[in-house]
């Protein structure tokens, strides 16, 4: 009766163990890491940057420590891979964009198909290439992260922050080909500003690079702007007041 007692228990023990070992909550103090990792998206959410980076900062040396006492922590190295991604949103909003691609360019080492950290990828590239002068080199490599995001089969929305979702990289598109002068409705390449804004609201579709009278916001028949890209600015600019800008 005693050795089935003992047996009965060192199975409990076995099976108590197997499911820390792949929880992350109980693995390696891991559950005060994402606690700490979700107050600190509270505090982003709520528009403190500054003070969501100071926790993000703090939690990213504490992980990096449990990295260093024991390399083979997997459930640490995914943990890193958020933190590094949120370092990165702060710094965008923050206006920090070299600093923000330098931390996606770390999460996509730890985990690439991640929403959030590839729509950062993308914006923060985006920032740096359309300063004066645009950089096209710089452009095209937030481009080629877009048409990625779409081709991947990644998830639509950012699980920390569901106001960042595929309508910014919808609108990301339409800016990045208006700055290289893009303006054209191409289907067959998924290419051009045009093509970008039909996406986000297919209400534009009398749009006509051709036909000055469609130059206008609201198809009204009268020619409000003096050029295509004029419209499409203006087109873009008002998208942007339904779109979270990523």
């Amino acid at each position: 009766m005693k050795r089935i007692i003992k047996i009965t228990g060192i199975i409990s023990m076995i099976f108590v163990l197997s499911c820390e070992a792949n929880d992350p909550l109980s693995f390696y103090g891991g559950g005060e890491l994402v606690e700490r990792i979700e107050e600190a998206w509270s505090v982003f959410r709520d528009g403190h940057f500054d003070s969501a980076l100071a926790i993000f900062d703090s939690t990213l040396i504490d992980a990096e420590t449990i990295m260093l006492e024991d390399p083979n922590a997997n459930l640490i190295r995914s943990t890193l891979g958020d933190i590094h991604t949120g370092i990165g949103w702060c710094n965008l909003r923050l206006l920090h964009a070299e600093t923000a691609r330098e931390h996606f360019i770390i999460s996509q080492g730890y985990e690439l198909y991640s929403f959030g950290t590839s729509v950062g990828l993308m914006t923060a590239y985006y920032e740096l290439g359309t300063g004066f002068p645009i950089d096209s080199t710089v452009v095209d490599s937030a481009i080629q992260i877009g048409h990625w995001i779409f081709s991947s089969g990644m998830p639509e929305e950012f699980e920390y922050n569901q106001s960042i979702n595929v309508d910014d990289v919808r609108l990301l598109m339409a800016k990045s080909y208006f700055s290289k002068g893009d303006l054209s409705d191409n289907d067959t390449e998924k290419a051009g500003a045009l093509y970008w804004i039909l996406q986000l609201d297919p209400e534009y579709v009398y749009l006509d690079a051709a036909d000055p009278f469609t130059w206008n916001l609201y198809d009204n028949g009268e020619q409000d702007y003096d050029s295509f890209g004029e419209a499409i600015l203006m087109i873009i600019l008002e998208l942007e007041k339904d779109v979270f800008p990523a």
